[in-house]
């Protein structure tokens, strides 16, 4: 079976072949933009194949056996209550009900984080579009569905996106879909790493599992996508990922021949990106 690829400009400044090589893994490269700093596959698969993994979790066209079905994790749902906690102090505190909807929800730990915090009477939704992902999350009563962001046709006060960002070919056109289906002055919640402010592959805790991740921003390339879609940040949290724990974790991927970096924890300038901003001008 032959698997197409296509070369593609900038996702995020359009600039064409204005970039460096910046790391090969499974048989795919991802070059740094010499403009903007972002780091995207290029060639990457071509949409077919994009769209096929999505639904997935696997990209047939690689020979490793492994798949993005990760696990459920309960430890993320304390995480995330956390930060939801200080971040959006206001509207727990306001004692109204909200609506929120969580694009690319997986397994829920996030979804379970929101509720536990919202008034009662809040509106809270996921769409997931794997449906391994989709059905774990309804056989434990979670509000899920299995569909993409271009088929919800109601409106939210709170759109979230945990860790998603990088399989998103085009985040721009994501953008419109996500002003589409907020109310006026709604709230986009993103988290995504900072891969692109990073000078070395060497610098990442993790691997970069291409091409199920496609793009990976810097901070800034963050801001310029939601300023040019009409959002304002109003907080940004940065959070460490090199953990010990994380340590550990890659000396056993190692073991097990994968493409990881070993480094001593809390010496990494990765950080995680947690970013609340608000729609000001649609």
């Amino acid at each position: 079976m032959e698997y197409l690829t296509e070369a593609i400009s900038c996702p995020c400044c359009h600039v064409q072949e204005r970039h460096t090589v910046w790391a090969r893994e499974n048989g795919y490269t991802a070059v740094k933009c010499l403009e903007c700093g972002l780091v995207y596959v290029n060639p990457r698969p071509c949409s077919s194949m994009i769209d096929d993994a999505v639904k997935t979790g696997v990209h047939r066209e690689l020979d490793h056996g492994r798949t993005a079905i990760v696990r459920r994790s309960g430890r993320n749902i304390k995480i995330y209550r956390k930060h939801l906690a200080a971040m959006f102090r206001d509207m727990w505190a306001s004692g109204g009900p909200i609506s929120w909807l969580d694009v690319g929800a997986g397994y829920g730990e996030f979804l379970e984080a929101v509720t536990s915090l919202a008034p009662a009477g809040s509106r809270i939704r996921g769409i997931e579009p794997m449906k391994p992902k989709a059905d774990a999350c309804r056989q434990r009563g979670l509000a899920i569905e299995e569909a993409y962001l271009t088929d919800v046709n109601e409106e939210y006060d709170v759109v979230s996106l945990m860790n998603v960002f990088s399989h998103i070919p085009n985040f721009y056109e994501f953008l419109e879909n996500v002003k589409r289906v907020l109310r006026n002055g709604g709230e986009f919640f993103i988290e995504t790493g900072n891969i692109g402010d990073l000078e070395s592959v060497r610098d990442v805790p993790t691997e970069l599992d291409l091409p199920d991740h496609l793009v990976f921003a810097g901070e800034e390339n963050m801001r310029t996508f939601l300023r040019s879609a009409g959002f304002a940040v109003i907080d940004i949290r940065r959070r460490r990922k090199d953990t010990v724990e994380n340590a550990l974790k890659n000396c056993v991927k190692k073991m097990l021949g994968r493409q990881v970096t070993l480094a001593l924890p809390y010496s990494s300038p990765y950080r995680s990106l947690l970013i609340r901003a608000r729609l000001e001008s649609r």
